[in-house]
């Protein structure tokens, strides 16, 4: 099982307050599925996302990559696992306006110790897969819409991640753009990427490759999962 998600609660303080945001998330995802989940803002989507990654802990509950307990590893464990199996791609892209698409795509391998004559092989190839290597010399604040999120899909590509997960990923992109991000999302799909999108896009309700809808609200999965 690719990512395993057992008895998961997020609870948030807010003055005197417990927020719960997450209540008892079980789910399997199986190493090349796509998994949508789907649900109003506010509904835990991107807070579960966030756990998956490991960008935040739980406050009880267990998120497990590849069997690795990741919701339970210190942050600099938590920071290297994700650097080498999840490849994220953000709503608002993050990228360095004034750093070139290179750049911009090159920043997530400067730590890993490779040699330039690699990193720039495996810059290439993400530029390739996203169809952005033809604005490589461009400033990234230069880019249209669509552009940016391209350079954001090289840029989750570069490590050549098992996983990536999509924060609304069209929430900022016309109909014809986010249909080309669909088309990118389906090619990461055939090569066997793991893909986990949190959107309420009504886009990802019909697409054309096999995918899992899991509609999310109040923080829980209001619907059954068949993770046999």
């Amino acid at each position: 099982m690719m990512i395993k998600i057992e008895n998961l609660y997020r609870t948030f303080h807010h003055d005197d307050n417990e927020v719960p945001v997450l209540k008892n998330i079980n789910l399997n995802i199986k190493e090349g599925e796509c998994i949508v989940l789907k649900g109003v803002s506010g509904s835990g989507k991107t807070t579960l996302l966030s756990l998956i990654a490991g960008l935040d802990k739980p406050s009880s509950g267990k998120v497990l990559i590849d069997g690795e307990p990741i919701s339970k590893l210190p942050d600099l464990f938590a920071s290297e696992l994700r650097a080498k199996k999840i490849g994220m791609i953000f709503q608002h892209f993050n990228l360095f306006e004034h750093l070139t698409v290179h750049e911009n795509v090159t920043i997530p391998l400067i730590p890993s110790g490779l040699k330039m004559k690699e990193i720039q092989k495996k810059v290439d190839r993400a530029l390739s897969l996203a169809h952005i290597s033809h604005k490589k010399e461009i400033q990234a604040g230069r880019l249209s819409g669509g552009e940016q999120q391209r350079t954001a899909i090289a840029r989750a590509l570069v490590a050549d991640p098992d996983i990536i997960l999509c924060d609304e990923p069209t929430a900022n992109l016309d109909r014809d753009n986010s249909l080309l991000f669909i088309e990118s999302i389906k090619e990461l799909n055939r090569l066997g990427k793991t893909i986990v999108i949190a959107t309420h896009d009504p886009l990802f309700e019909h697409l054309d490759f096999k995918s899992t809808i899991i509609p999310m609200a109040d923080g829980k999965i209001v619907s059954s999962y068949d993770d046999e």
